[in-house]
């Protein structure tokens, strides 16, 4: 099973061409999944007005009638609410945060398939600056799968492991089983001495 490494003080994953291509194909995916359908550029750090207008998300309103029982179950476990119990305070918050943490995942995402496309010999070498963005992708992949597999609970992610085979999600649990091994084995990596 591929996992995580340090050699010579940076990060290696090997990787063998099926876990390749499901693995480069899931975090497309992902990228697509956070496509909110807006061409935004890429934020310029040195300009703090587009930081400040991104900062803003969503035009005021918008999630203001936004019925929280409506939203992708998805999207709700990507960008939970901060107040719950608080449909006003949780909307204002959400306008307020949403673009950045989406803009944040997708960056992250990026930065794995960058990494990605320097496969060779199916190794990919890590950089320090990207290790965040693994994290952070593989975290994300998770989520995604836990929705789609019913996983909110150690009961409920029992009885997703006891799914028999002919069962069409049977291999998303593998899949979902693999991603957890993979971020387990790069925050080893990560605490590795050098």
């Amino acid at each position: 099973m591929s996992r995580f490494a340090r050699s010579r003080g940076k990060i290696q994953l090997h990787l063998d061409s099926t876990e390749f291509e499901v693995f480069s194909h899931s975090v497309n995916e992902l990228l697509d999944l956070l496509d909110d359908g807006s061409e935004a550029e890429p934020l310029d750090e040195d300009d703090p007005f587009a930081a400040w207008e991104a900062s803003f998300g969503a035009e005021p309103g918008i999630e203001d009638d936004f019925d929280e029982d409506e939203r992708d179950p998805v999207m709700q476990r990507l960008f939970p609410r901060a107040y719950p119990d608080d449909p006003e305070a949780a909307s204002d918050f959400a306008r307020f945060t949403d673009a950045s943490q989406r803009q944040d995942k997708v960056t992250a995402a990026c930065m794995v398939l960058d990494d990605l496309d320097e496969l060779r010999g199916g190794t990919v070498r890590i950089r320090d600056d990207h290790v965040d963005a693994w994290l952070k992708t593989l975290n994300n992949l998770r989520l995604v799968l836990s929705v789609m597999l019913g996983i909110s609970d150690e009961i409920s992610a029992s009885e997703a492991a006891e799914r028999p085979e002919e069962d069409p999600r049977s291999w998303l649990f593998t899949y979902y089983g693999w991603l957890g091994w993979m971020l387990e084995s790069l925050l080893e990596a990560v605490m590795a001495p050098e």
